[in-house]
C-alpha cells in the first residue's frame, strides 16, 4: 500500500520543518504540502479531498 504524508503549511501544532524531518527520518518519505493547518479536514476540506480523490484515481490505474 503506497503510503504518502499530507501536511498543512500553516499547522503551529506541527510545524512543517519539524514534520518534515520527523516524517523523513522515521518513513524515510517527503511531506507533501497543502494549504491549511492542523485541522485540514475543518479549515481546507476541499484542498484535502482532492489530494485524498487524486491519490485514489492514481491507485486505480
Amino acid at each position: 500500500m503506497p503510503t504518502r504524508f499530507l501536511q498543512g503549511v500553516d499547522d503551529r501544532f506541527f510545524p512543517l520543518e519539524f514534520e518534515r524531518r520527523v516524517v523523513r527520518e522515521r518513513l524515510g518519505l517527503a511531506v507533501e504540502e497543502l494549504p491549511g493547518g492542523h485541522l485540514r479536514a475543518l479549515s481546507r476540506p476541499e484542498a484535502l479531498t482532492a489530494a485524498l480523490l487524486d491519490e485514489a484515481a492514481a491507485a486505480g490505474r
